[in-house]
């Protein structure tokens, strides 16, 4: 019998995982063992494959292939397209981008913790960008989050997205503030078959212009958010705190569900970039005021039908799709399993390329003082940062390099619950990239895990009995596959 795989399927690998096959509709690949890679690359239209010489497994592995329409019977001609044909990558595999296509902005933003307002990260050329672009597509990053800045104020932002979808690099979201999202822009991005999530910043009823810095911005990021329900766009908001806005979280939320947003994520303003101004840091939340203000808002999330999925800084989560809730920063993890847990999941297949040309593990690492350490690939071909590279080796941190990395983890009894909690939050007050998360130590240290827990699990088993559903334990918030290294 001849095989052969289906157009959408494409024959990758990459250092470390040199077997793969690539879905370019959901841009993921399928990691395979040798012996199961082989078998598949056979199926090309022109190497016959007897089921009944194959192993038990492989003819699992086969049925399973041909059930999932991962490949099919070939018929007389049937050949591999040219692009379906094996590659092998010159580099360890990351999944995504989160890049900046400009560092400047078209707002006056409070808080932005990369100064976007002064426009201290640049504006690259279009040709930077481009050759950018190539390189991730030499590397085979098959996804890319674009933001800023505001990436709605280059105008070639549209060639830009239409370059990528060439590429057959998907955009998993545009990150804007709104102001210039309009029917034009919607009709043009439809125009190249493409239909990417967005992103938008609304911070509190009433309070939005405040942070943001120009008048009339809550009225111009409400309309958006109007017609991209309209235009029926999958679109979530970021919601920064501060003790002018802390007040209106309820209603906030309410309004954002009503408006189709389907996911948000809520947490106080961090202490880098415009925000680290003497006179703006007054308005800073405590990590008790943040933390009250979500033990009061959790109630009120179930009376009000839980509306959406929802992230409270790195203490509670909820999942509307699975109608299950969790605590960000639990991910237990006993001792012996330290050495190949990772420490923060999130950067284990993604990254952050800067408007300046800084590759960093996180967006949120591009102002902190260890930045300087970070490559460049201006100057160094991302191929190589991607390699075998002191960087990849930050990206896959474990819980025991942060234990062993600093006095206070080391001796704690709470680690094996946080696993070391954020890089990110651990760079804004240190240069040591091992260092303590202050905020999820502050919440195991002073018993926030256990009230939050009565608060969430109590109001939340009232929810599903309302509503007949049944009550799930709250579970880890990460896979496996991204939990291990």
């Amino acid at each position: 019998m001849f095989y052969i795989l289906n157009e959408r399927y494409r024959l990758r690998g990459w250092q470390k995982v040199p077997y793969a096959v690539f879905d370019t509709l959901s841009k993921r690949p399928i990691f395979l063992g040798k012996e199961k890679f082989s078998l598949i690359a056979k199926c090309n239209g022109f190497h016959s494959i007897n089921r009944e010489e194959l192993s038990e497994d492989l003819q699992k592995f086969l049925d399973a292939s041909l059930e999932n329409n991962i490949i099919r019977e070939a018929v007389f001609g049937d050949m591999l397209l040219p692009e379906q044909e094996y590659k092998l990558y010159p580099c360890r595999y990351k999944r995504e981008v989160h890049w900046s296509i400009t560092g400047q902005c078209n707002l006056k933003c409070r808080h932005c913790f990369m100064s976007a307002p002064g426009g201290k990260h640049g504006n690259p050329s279009h040709e930077q960008l481009m050759e950018t672009m190539e390189q991730f597509v030499e590397c085979g990053v098959a996804q890319v989050g674009i933001t800023g800045g505001e990436p709605l104020i280059r105008p070639d932002f549209l060639q830009i997205v239409e370059e990528l979808t060439k590429r057959e690099i998907g955009i998993n979201c545009i990150y804007t503030n709104g102001w210039l999202v309009d029917e034009k822009l919607l009709d043009s991005i439809e125009a190249l078959g493409i239909k990417p999530p967005f992103q938008l910043s609304y911070d509190g009823v009433g309070q939005h212009d405040f942070l943001r810095g120009i008048e009339g911005c809550e009225e111009r990021t409400i309309n958006a958010l109007r017609l991209l329900q309209k235009r029926g766009y999958r679109v979530s908001v970021s919601t920064c705190l501060h003790k002018g806005n802390v007040h209106t979280i309820r209603e906030t939320i309410k309004l954002m569900a009503s408006l189709g947003v389907i996911s948000m994520k809520v947490g106080a303003t961090m202490t880098l970039g415009e925000w680290a101004d003497p006179a703006l840091r007054e308005l800073s939340l405590t990590p008790t005021e943040e933390l009250e203000a979500f033990e009061k808002y959790i109630p009120e999330f179930f009376e009000d039908g839980a509306p959406l999925s929802i992230m409270l800084a790195s203490t509670f989560s909820y999942q509307k799709d699975e109608e299950s809730w969790t605590f960000n920063s639990f991910r237990p993890c006993p001792a012996k399993w330290e050495p190949k847990v990772l420490s923060c999941p999130s950067i284990k297949n993604a990254f952050y390329v800067g408007a300046d040309g800084m590759v960093a593990p996180c967006m949120g690492m591009c102002d902190c003082g260890y930045a300087v350490n970070f490559p460049n690939l201006y100057t160094t071909p991302l191929r190589d940062i991607l390699g075998n590279s002191h960087f990849m080796d930050l990206c896959a941190t474990t819980v025991k390099q942060v234990r062993d990395g600093n006095d206070k983890c080391r001796n704690c009894e709470h680690i094996t619950k946080c696993t070391g909690g954020c890089r990110n939050s651990a760079l804004i007050d240190s240069d040591n990239f091992y260092d303590v998360d202050k905020d999820v130590c502050f919440f195991y240290e002073n018993g926030w895990d256990e009230r939050m827990h009565a608060v969430a699990d109590s109001h939340y088993k009232a929810y599903c009995e309302k509503n007949g559903l049944t009550p799930k334990e709250p579970t880890a918030p990460l896979s496996e596959e991204d939990n291990i290294c």
